[in-house]
């Protein structure tokens, strides 16, 4: 397997600095760049950019730590975890109401139809900005979480390995998540 830390000569730990992941990625690739004379290497350009997509973002990251560290913690099947069931169900709730609500907006072919969905867009609209602070104030959270592992990360153990787990799996949905309202607000012009 390829380790993505190696390539950008990092440590392989929870939580990276994104100014020191950065300053490392535009270090090597200052050199590696194919447009580079002398030193470019396209394979190596093209390892460098995807290390650096992998570790820049806390999930993936994670993912890759396990994937290197303890593989096997990555086997079993998720779902979402408990502590954000109440919002995964808040954010189905006003997924299925967006949904209908684009449906009405699209069937509506007059100013006067459209006009009159307003305030039901305006309530859609503040609903998902909610959700959208709540997610954003969650992965926050689990951010913080990270930085309190990687303080005790040395040789990985078992509770730190599930510790570990269990923040992936928090940060894999919140991304999602997070991706999806913002695409909500954006479909719906918010």
């Amino acid at each position: 397997m390829i380790d993505h830390f190696a390539i950008l000569g990092l440590p392989r730990r929870p939580w990276l600095d994104p100014d020191v992941l950065k300053g490392a990625f535009h270090r090597l690739s200052s050199t590696l760049h194919p447009d580079v004379p002398r030193t470019g290497d396209a394979a190596h350009f093209t390892a460098l950019n995807t290390a650096h997509t992998v570790l820049r973002e806390p999930a993936s990251r994670l993912r890759h730590l396990l994937e290197l560290t303890a593989p096997e913690a990555l086997a079993a099947a998720s779902s979402p975890p408990l502590a954000l069931a109440d919002l995964f169900m808040q954010i189905a709730g006003v997924r299925r109401r967006l949904d209908a609500f684009l449906e009405k907006r699209k069937a509506a072919t007059s100013p006067l139809a459209r006009a009159l969905l307003a305030s039901e867009e305006n309530e859609l609209s503040r609903e998902l900005h909610t959700t959208l602070g709540q997610l954003e104030a969650a992965e926050t959270a689990s951010l913080a979480e990270v930085r309190l592992l990687d303080a005790d990360w040395g040789a990985p153990a078992a509770p730190a390995i599930a510790s570990l787990v269990g923040a992936y799996h928090r940060l894999a949905y919140l991304a999602r998540w997070l991706a999806q309202t913002r695409e909500s607000l954006f479909a719906l012009g918010s």
